[in-house]
């Protein structure tokens, strides 16, 4: 059974990279008490074998990775070689990666191979032999590994999109191992042009974060379907504008199969009636979360509609949208990506070292007022735009409860005391409800948004553009953000040493 339990756990990993240890130990603990008796039963699994420990879309991946296996196998041990010509009617129906596997292995008398190998072979061995194209690069990137210098953002950006072409001709969405070994093997190479390092010359952690993180996003930007369209601002007692798709992957989806517009209604009647019985309690049944899922396309088209409608005729219609993980799961379904856990292992790498700077060098008067002064709590009226609300002890530090407020109102409170579990709540109603970042916090939203979540689309941003006076002209132009936030943001990026920088 040992030998099985590590075949599990890649196969586990492969899929769900960022999966923490705890999590595959249950997975494969449930899927053997369920009965799995070799890695064949993996094509027996069903999605809700596994719902109660992973979110929806890492469920579908997995699953799909089960399908995999279990296909490569059935290949192995049936298939004849002469049942498998190049021509046969079984091999044009098998997927091109299958076909090029059985091709290769009942093939004897031709010895040219088809560019197309079975995906789960490639996740094993193309990073051993894979090389970084270093003839395709800016001739400013060889020149700085030939002089031992660092090259320039500009320069730095072409090189990791040429790297991630490179790595996407075997593989469209290489997993977080893979892309750590190809980073390894650069820093190891030549640390001094891309290796992360203090000003003394010392290595931050492995030397290689910010380049993966830049070959991270992307990779997933090259993968992501949707770009930027338009903005959608918040306004107390205005009109909110045009919606936009920006960073989103599912900004309005279709009808689920078998479902109408009857249907889904009905299920959303449902989804007020739980509430009304039950409240906000009712988000932990299982039959909850799935209404949620399958009434996400009406969500939208609710949400979408113009003119845009306000907060609270949303809340009203969708209640269960209004609490933490109501909010975390819209998210998720709307951009594939699990917010939480995503601020989580970003404030894993970097967030110690943010409170440090921030409590020993505040240079901001900003930072400075809210680590010393009583602002907040001197705060009658709340603002329009979204606003994170923590209460707890000055003295500890220690948070008890937060909240979140939109367009003047509570909106949702959280039933985890941390702040992370808060930001991510806060940040998702940026997406969630089609807002603009506020001016006053832009960039620092902009930087959460693209270091810490992992969105970082080309072009576009959720960032107003606010008035400011050209200093040749004297007439006034729009600009990207203030001097102040931009302050903050510079802070940060020196904090994590990380490039900030359009990928």
């Amino acid at each position: 059974m040992t030998t099985m339990f590590e075949e599990l756990k890649a196969i586990i990993l492969r899929a769900l990279p960022t999966i923490d240890e705890n999590t595959v130990q249950k997975l494969i603990n449930q899927l053997q008490t369920s009965g799995l008796e070799s890695i064949d039963d993996l094509k027996y699994v069903r999605q809700e074998d596994i719902a109660d420990l992973l979110p929806i879309i890492q469920q579908r991946k997995l699953l799909d990775a089960f399908k995999m296996e279990t296909e490569i196998i059935t290949l192995n041990l049936q298939i004849e070689p002469t049942a498998t010509s190049p021509g046969s009617s079984v091999l044009s129906s098998l997927p091109c990666s299958t076909q090029s596997s059985v091709r290769m292995s009942t093939s004897t008398g031709s010895s040219s191979q088809e560019n197309c190998e079975p995906p789960s072979l490639i996740r094993k061995a193309w990073t051993e032999t894979f090389q970084v194209p270093w003839n395709l690069m800016p001739v400013e990137v060889q020149t700085a590994i030939s002089e031992g210098k660092r090259p320039s953002p500009a320069a730095r950006r072409q090189m990791v999109r040429v790297l991630a072409d490179e790595m996407r001709k075997y593989d469209l969405n290489p997993t977080r191992s893979q892309r750590l070994s190809v980073c390894r093997s650069i820093i190891h190479q030549y640390p001094k042009s891309f290796a992360d390092q203090r000003e003394n010359g010392q290595l931050l952690g492995g030397g290689y974060t910010s380049l993966l993180i830049q070959l991270k996003t992307r990779i997933e930007n090259l993968n992501r379907t949707s770009s930027f369209r338009q903005h959608r601002t918040s306004d107390l007692g205005g009109k909110r504008g045009p919606t936009d798709i920006y960073g989103c992957t599912r900004f309005q989806p279709d009808l689920p199969p078998k479902e109408t517009n009857d249907t889904v209604e009905v299920k959303r009647q449902k989804l007020e009636d739980i509430y009304g019985q039950e409240g906000v309690k009712g988000s932990e049944r299982s039959e909850v979360k799935q209404l949620m899922e399958t009434t996400f396309c009406l969500q939208r088209r609710h949400i979408n509609a113009l003119p845009a409608p306000a907060i609270a005729d949303i809340r009203d219609k969708w209640p269960y949208l209004f609490t933490q993980k109501g909010l975390y799961a819209h998210f998720e379904l709307l951009t594939d990506i699990n917010v939480l856990r995503a601020l989580e292992f970003s404030m894993e790498e970097c967030g110690k070292n943010i409170v440090e700077f921030f409590k020993s060098k505040p240079t901001n008067d900003k930072v400075q007022a809210v680590l010393s002064d009583d602002d907040l709590e001197s705060m009658l009226t709340l603002p329009a735009t979204p606003r994170l609300l923590l209460l707890g002890e000055k003295t500890s530090g220690r948070i008890e409860h937060w909240m979140v407020s939109l367009e003047g109102h509570i909106i949702c409170e959280g039933i985890q005391p941390t702040f992370l579990t808060g930001l991510a709540a806060v940040f998702s109603t940026f997406y969630s409800f089609n807002l603009q970042y506020q001016e006053e916090a832009a960039c620092t939203l902009e930087f959460i948004q693209r270091r810490f979540v992992g969105i970082n689309p080309e072009r576009g941003t959720k960032a107003g553009r606010g008035k400011v006076p050209s200093k040749k002209t004297g007439r006034v132009i729009h600009k990207k953000i203030t001097t102040v936030n931009r302050n903050v943001s510079t802070l940060l990026r020196k904090l994590v040493d990380f490039e900030w920088d359009f990928i």
